[in-house]
């Protein structure tokens, strides 16, 4: 069944039509959660808040965008506003990062993962979660969840213009973040 459908059918109340749209976009929700926040278990309520939040609120989708950019706004809003709320929406220390990122848990919501990805996630989370939030979830939208421009200024609520600018910065701070530290590793 196509996704339209699937929508229009998880509107008129039938479960099984809105488990097929959990399934197919969870692990999306959760990543892009997780790589705002780099903490498992909020991660986890803040997924789940999300899909609840959907089930409410699926009656009011018009469908004037697709379903995943609707659904992709719901979880930027609410992991935002989540954010604000716990005054934690400035950049992540690099200790922190490392503290949430737990190997174990993070293999268990993506058991395909290798150690060498697992280690590199672990770079990434580092770098990412130094970065300017605005500048990181543009960045996540883009190169991990690999939306269109277009959509991330829909799911951004924000100009085309502003997303590729959030963009290009959040490139320019990556590779100036990743050569400090490769700097900082030299002996």
């Amino acid at each position: 069944m196509n996704e339209t459908k699937l929508v229009r059918k998880a509107q008129q109340g039938h479960q099984g039509a809105f488990e097929e749209l959990f399934e197919k976009y969870q692990g999306f929700v959760w990543n892009v959660v997780y790589r705002m926040t780099y903490d498992f278990e909020e991660s986890e309520d803040m997924a789940q808040e999300v899909f609840v939040t959907v089930w409410k609120s699926l009656k009011n989708f018009r469908g004037h965008s697709a379903f995943s950019t609707w659904l992709y706004r719901i979880a930027v809003n609410k992991t935002l506003n989540r954010l604000r709320s716990k005054k934690s929406f400035s950049s992540l220390p690099g200790e922190q990062v490392e503290f949430h990122l737990d190997r174990e848990k993070f293999l268990k919501q993506n058991p395909e993962t290798t150690f060498n990805e697992l280690e590199g996630e672990k770079t990434l989370a580092e770098l990412l979660g130094r970065l300017d939030p605005d500048r990181r979830l543009a960045i996540i939208l883009r190169e991990l969840e690999e939306l269109s421009y277009e959509e991330i200024a829909k799911v951004m609520d924000t100009p085309i213009g502003t997303v590729r600018s959030r963009i290009a910065r959040a490139k320019k701070d990556l590779m100036a973040l990743a050569q400090a530290t490769v700097n900082r590793k030299k002996p």
